[in-house]
């Protein structure tokens, strides 16, 4: 069975998935993928864009991100170090959404809210909770090379697909599986952009995908 808590972010609301053991599911309520449950409202919209968002007037998808302090605005830089500020945490209590959710799956729904309200304070620059997305092979093979993207540090799809041992030929099958990834925040896929450099989706929204780069130590350049 699986079990389901709410938790609210510095980017929105949370909802959580657990079978008990580890964490299945890591959704934005709201964004286009998060599911929906029995006995509550629609947590998701009935149509949402997920290369919308604007930043300076500008579409984010327009933009292109670059490491803070870089002085040639290398795409893929991973220095300098940059300190970046942390987002506001919203610290608000979990809420389990089954009254019979188990010891063993509040205890990873209390794991997963302290790293990430600790990733959003800067504080913490990987994940420890045990992880169980799922999702076909191809995905999962995906869905591991993101995990291998270190925070602070950007790749391309293209990368993506070379570090899940694929061809170029995969690139659109590699993307749909990026933007399939159960698990926002923690398998990174807001490290993803487009080769040259490009923010062009997120399932949780660019505005979000903006955000945690920023917290990440990137900054936007535009296109033009």
């Amino acid at each position: 069975m699986i079990f389901h808590a709410s938790m609210p972010s510095a980017l929105g609301a949370l909802l959580l998935s657990s079978d008990g053991a580890a964490l299945s599911g890591l959704y934005f309520i709201g964004q286009r993928d998060c599911p929906n449950l029995d006995g509550f409202a629609p947590m998701r919209p009935d149509h949402f864009d997920p290369s919308a968002g604007e930043h300076e007037g500008r579409p984010i998808r327009t933009f292109r991100a670059v490491k803070n302090g870089s002085q040639d605005g290398d795409l893929f830089a991973a220095e300098p170090e940059a300190v970046a500020p942390a987002l506001a945490v919203d610290d608000g209590p979990l809420a389990f959404m089954q009254e019979e959710t188990p010891a063993p799956a509040r205890q990873v729904f209390q794991q997963a809210r302290t790293e990430i309200i600790e990733y959003f304070q800067g504080k913490r620059r990987s994940f420890e909770m045990p992880l169980r997305p799922q999702g076909t092979a191809f995905q999962k093979k995906v869905w591991d090379a993101l995990l291998k993207i270190p925070y602070g540090e950007l790749v391309s799809y293209g990368d993506v697909a070379r570090s899940a041992g694929l061809s170029a030929g995969h690139g659109r099958a590699v993307g749909a599986a990026v933007g399939r990834n159960p698990l926002s925040i923690i398998i990174p896929c807001h490290r993803v952009v487009s080769g040259s450099g490009l923010l062009t989706g997120y399932s949780g929204g660019l505005d979000r995908k903006l955000a945690l780069l920023q917290l990440e130590g990137f900054s936007l350049l535009p296109t033009n």
